[in-house]
């Protein structure tokens, strides 16, 4: 007997499979539409720690103040609670706020005046319907002086600290600017500009600002941070109190320039064991009057000398900042000559054998720009990972051109992988650092690979090892902030060096290390 489906025709077969899959689909769909029609219906909305009226009102901890948890002594504060998410079905809702002064009010909004310095406990109750529904505590202090503190120190971290006590204790509030997580004074300044961008409306609070961080930083910061600004009239009620342990005429002249870019009424240049009485003066004139007594070194910048001979380019580097060009770019700049001077006197007194002039210097301002301890782990990752690479192609034949390609793809993503660690592991420092210097550092492996074809691995080792090592000692002398203060305040020393390299230039004696080298000849021809 012939089989009945296969003699069926094509559509009609594709009538039954379409007619099948409905029936298995309304068969599948079946028990749920039978479900829903049994279900029972509930209108009541399901708010989750939410009780109906006829219950006991339960604690939920729901309530949201919108306050600043320091207030000036004689201003308006206010606290809002409006934000507190309550269920609808409340029909009545009133805020109780004590302010912990004797005061009291109600409303969810509401402005108080504290008349006296102190810390209070302000507390916010809800009623609902009658019924106490929740309250919260919240800590306020009235203060009668704002002070700003603007610091990279953090090696005096506890005794900053008991200094915002003792100012506390006093009745002031010191607004605390700080940045102790980055070695490099670079990237302290950009840390610190940023924390003063948002801390913009605080600091138009205030008319009294203290700056003490290692060498110039506080002050060029100033100047960078007022670029920044739409209004460039914010400092000119402003007082600074600058604290350092250098010798006053560097700082002076870099405060100077600070001075003529940012226009406050002065700067007071002191040393670090004025900082306690600061706090217990009621205004400057009197702790200038103290600093006096007490017979503490200060001077004051409240003028800016004539331009001469000597000091022209400290105008020109002030007149670059005020219109805009960033002030540690300007003084990366003026470092260059320090930085290859240093590596001329190592490779021609010393008789080191580095990658030239350029690279080690090159790697110098990438360290600069990416602190020394993560710029020195990501110059031994690329290098590692590019000569790995070189060696895996070596096998395939390629083209040079094609090669370096490859092995440059390969330390970008390489880059892009410690990247992606910084981020997974919340290392700030190596999530916010910038890209150019990485990739500036990237270029080193091409460098390191022709190296290694002319010369050796060996060689070429022995000369990156020595480009490195050079590359440290410009890190360490540039970051020296007694020298960074000298060049900033001294820009015309930069002329210095050209003479420097005059004399390194007619050095016609041996180098150190060839002594090293050759020492068992002079032994020979001593014995002769």
């Amino acid at each position: 007997m012939p089989n009945s489906y296969l003699s069926i025709s094509f559509f009609q077969r594709r009538k039954l499979k379409l007619a099948a899959l409905i029936m298995g689909a309304i068969i599948w769909a079946l028990p749920l539409i039978t479900q829903a029609q049994t279900a029972p219906i509930n209108d009541t909305p399901n708010f989750e720690g939410v009780l109906s009226l006829d219950q006991p009102i339960k604690t939920l901890p729901n309530i949201t103040i919108n306050y600043d948890p320091q207030i000036e002594v004689g201003k308006a504060g206010i606290f809002d609670a409006s934000g507190t998410i309550l269920p609808p079905e409340y029909k009545t809702v009133i805020y109780k706020w004590d302010f912990g002064d004797g005061d009291t009010a109600k409303g969810a909004e509401v402005v108080h005046f504290y008349n006296q310095a102190g810390d209070y406990t302000l507390n916010l109750s809800i009623e609902v319907d009658g019924q106490p529904y929740e309250q919260k505590n919240i800590a306020i202090f009235a203060y009668e002086k704002l002070y700003f503190l603007i610091t990279d120190q953090f090696d005096q971290s506890e005794k900053i600290s008991s200094l915002i006590k003792f100012a506390h204790d006093r009745g002031s509030y010191v607004e605390l600017i700080s940045s102790y997580e980055s070695a490099s004074e670079f990237l302290t300044e950009e840390e610190l500009v940023q924390k003063l961008n948002e801390s913009l409306p605080i600091l138009q609070e205030t008319n009294e600002i203290i700056i003490w961080t290692r060498g110039s930083t506080g002050l060029t910061l100033l100047s960078r941070f007022n670029q920044t600004l739409t209004d460039k009239s914010v400092f000119e009620n402003m007082q600074f109190v600058m604290i350092t342990d250098q010798r006053f005429i560097p700082v002076r002249n870099v405060a100077e320039g600070t001075f003529r870019t940012i226009k406050p009424v002065r700067i007071i240049l002191t040393r670090s064991e004025a900082l306690w009485m600061f706090f217990e003066q009621d205004n400057i004139e009197t702790f200038i009057n103290e600093l006096d007594q007490r017979g503490i070194a200060y001077e004051i910048v409240d003028k800016v000398q004539k331009i001469t001979f000597l000091n022209f380019m400290s105008y020109l580097v002030s007149y670059m900042v005020e219109k805009g060009v960033p002030s540690n770019s300007l003084l990366l700049v003026l470092m260059l000559p320090v930085i290859v001077t240093i590596v001329a006197f190592f490779k021609q007194v010393i008789g080191l054998t580095t990658m030239g002039v350029y690279t080690p210097s090159i790697i110098t301002l990438s360290f600069l720009a990416l602190d020394i301890r993560f710029g020195i782990l990501i110059f031994i990752v690329i290098l590692l990972f590019g000569s790995l690479t070189r060696l895996i192609l070596r096998r395939y034949r390629l083209l040079y051109i094609p090669r370096m390609a490859i092995v440059l793809s390969i330390v970008s993503l390489t880059i892009l992988a410690m990247l992606l660690l910084g981020a997974y592991f919340n290392i700030s420092q190596l999530v916010s650092i910038s890209i150019f210097p990485m990739l500036i550092m990237s270029t080193m492996v091409e460098k390191f690979v022709n190296a290694q074809a002319e010369a050796g691995f060996k060689q070429a080792f022995a000369m990156i090892c020595a480009t490195l090592f050079v590359a440290i000692i410009c890190y360490y002398v540039v970051e020296w902030p007694l020298l960074k203060t000298i060049i900033l305040g001294h820009p015309e020393l930069i002329f210095a060096f050209l003479g420097v390299n005059v004399i390194l230039g007619r050095w016609t004696g041996l180098r150190l290390l060839e002594y090293v080298r050759f020492r068992e000849i002079f032994r020979y021809t001593e014995e002769e």
